[in-house]
């Protein structure tokens, strides 16, 4: 899809002057970013929040993003049903800090982190792979929970949240489980019970917990 600004030309014309248009720059960042094609255009200027706690979600982004300090380790969950602009807020927030602060994050569909390290194994590209996902100053684990859990992919979430919680990297996670069951219907539902309470421990004490609902 054309630039809106640029019409696809990579140039803005100013009154016969010439200007680069940011999306070059943008192109180039969603790729640095490991940013999936789809969400490309995300930013928090184009997020519409309908509900109030969709647009609470947002101002805690935006702060977020702008406060970034990668020396304190703090991340977000942001946990909500399908189609609430989770995935959406967190490329808009892994952008806006590189854009504001000059740090690199990454983006990751965790079934697909998991399917690449998979396909790695052995191999040096396994190695640059989890050094990247173990060190990144800022994190993105997209859709946490949907994924088959093997006890192989529960031990190796398990190592990547236990080294950037104790190493202080900043994770910002969604998903659409609860983090704790809070009846005995959400047993199946809870991600203490998908991934395991240790796990989950070290996600609510490193993060600040956001909700996104439909009212």
């Amino acid at each position: 899809m054309a630039c809106a600004r640029c019409g696809g030309s990579g140039f803005i014309d100013r009154g016969g002057v010439l200007e680069l248009c940011d999306c070059r720059y943008e192109v180039n960042l969603t790729r640095y970013l490991n940013i999936p094609p789809r969400f490309e255009p995300a930013s928090f200027e184009n997020y519409v929040p309908v509900s109030p706690s969709q647009k609470k979600a947002l101002e805690v982004c935006k702060l977020y993003a702008l406060t970034f300090d990668p020396k304190e380790g703090r991340g977000l969950t942001l946990i909500g049903p399908p189609q609430m602009g989770k995935t959406h807020l967190a490329v808009a927030l892994l952008k806006a800090v590189y854009k504001e602060k000059k740090i690199r994050g990454l983006f990751f569909d965790t079934k697909d982190l998991f399917y690449r390290l998979q396909s790695y194994a052995g191999t040096e590209r396994y190695e640059k792979l989890i050094r990247a996902v173990l060190h990144v100053p800022l994190l993105v684990l997209d859709d946490l929970g949907s994924e088959r859990l093997s006890d192989w992919r529960i031990e190796t979430l398990s190592h990547i949240i236990s080294h950037r919680y104790n190493y202080l990297k900043s994770t910002i996670i969604t998903t659409n489980y609860p983090l704790m069951r809070q009846s005995s219907e959400e047993i199946a539902r809870a991600l203490e019970e998908r991934l395991s309470p240790a796990i989950v421990g070290k996600i609510t004490q490193a993060n600040e917990t956001v909700y996104l609902m439909e009212v």
